[in-house]
């Protein structure tokens, strides 16, 4: 046994339990779940207004599942929607005669690789919330921290492919509205409750709480036990200076455990099925 080969199994045991990043496609609101993945594309909303003698409009791009694609090359950088944003607003100016001007750009929602949004919900009683809000944060702006509010609406008369309704940008906070059937918790095809939970109003994951726990047992009995190995190999290496089967921690009780636990097994199944042993006591 190599020491670097035990390492790197330790390593890649304690680094497999990573957190994993938004899922759309399984998103929890309130214990419910719900598919946001048909929403899983840029959605570019604009407005204008009069400024005499110039024209100012201002465009969002938005995704809720991802961060925003990089822009075209021929996008001067500095114009460009900053990296890792998942909403971003831009401002450009307009005066006839003479070429386009950005004059803001900066990311409403996402700063960083890390950055997610929070799904927000009232539950009531036993029925899977007809409306939600998406949050996150983004850049700061003059000491306001700017963020993003889109408040899903479930309607399964409307599209998916219907864009979001622009409410307004005040104080730094972009208000959104978007009424579509992905904001329906699966399984609520009646309209009431039911979605993603069971029907006596227990949710899916709750039912599995068991199975969840004994999860996460065994997951800290793996990093224990990993732990123990990498240290006591490195002790033995580095400090008895062993090599070979002797870099095994306790190696002596480890041979003996086998026979330890056969021992302990009919030790029981003689107490269960009632058999002892004849023998002479000590008196």
């Amino acid at each position: 046994m190599h020491i670097r080969s035990v390492l790197a199994v330790a390593v890649l045991t304690l680094t497999g339990g990573a957190a994993a990043a938004f899922d759309c496609k399984k998103a929890q609101v309130a214990g419910y779940t719900y598919d946001l993945s048909p929403l899983a594309k840029e959605v570019v909303l604009e407005s204008n207004s009069t400024t005499p003698p110039t024209t100012t409009g201002t465009l969002y791009r938005l995704n809720p599942c991802a961060a925003l694609a990089a822009e075209a090359d021929n996008t001067p950088e500095i114009d460009r929607c900053p990296e890792n944003a998942w909403v971003c607003r831009k401002v450009t100016n307009y005066k006839k005669g003479e070429k386009a001007r950005v004059t803001e750009v900066n990311a409403v929602a996402g700063i960083s690789s890390k950055s997610e949004p929070s799904l927000e919900a009232r539950a009531s009683g036993n029925e899977s919330p007809k409306a939600f809000h998406w949050k996150m944060g983004g850049a700061e702006v003059d000491k306001v921290g700017w963020s993003a509010d889109i408040k899903f609406i479930c309607n399964k008369s409307a599209k998916n492919e219907d864009q979001p309704k622009l409410l307004g940008f005040t104080d730094g906070v972009l208000s959104l509205e978007w009424s579509v059937p992905a904001a329906c918790a699966l399984g609520d095809d009646s309209g009431g409750g039911g979605g993603g939970k069971e029907p006596d109003g227990k949710d899916d994951q709750d039912s599995k709480s068991g199975g969840g726990f004994f999860s996460t047992l065994f997951t800290m009995f793996i990093i224990v036990a990993s732990l123990y190995l990498v240290v006591g190999v490195m002790y033995k290496y580095l400090v008895v200076r062993a090599s070979g089967m002797d870099l095994i921690p306790n190696l002596a009780f480890w041979r003996e455990f086998p026979y330890l636990c056969t021992d302990f097994a009919q030790h029981v199944w003689n107490m269960v099925s009632g058999r002892r042993r004849d023998g002479y006591s000590v008196v």
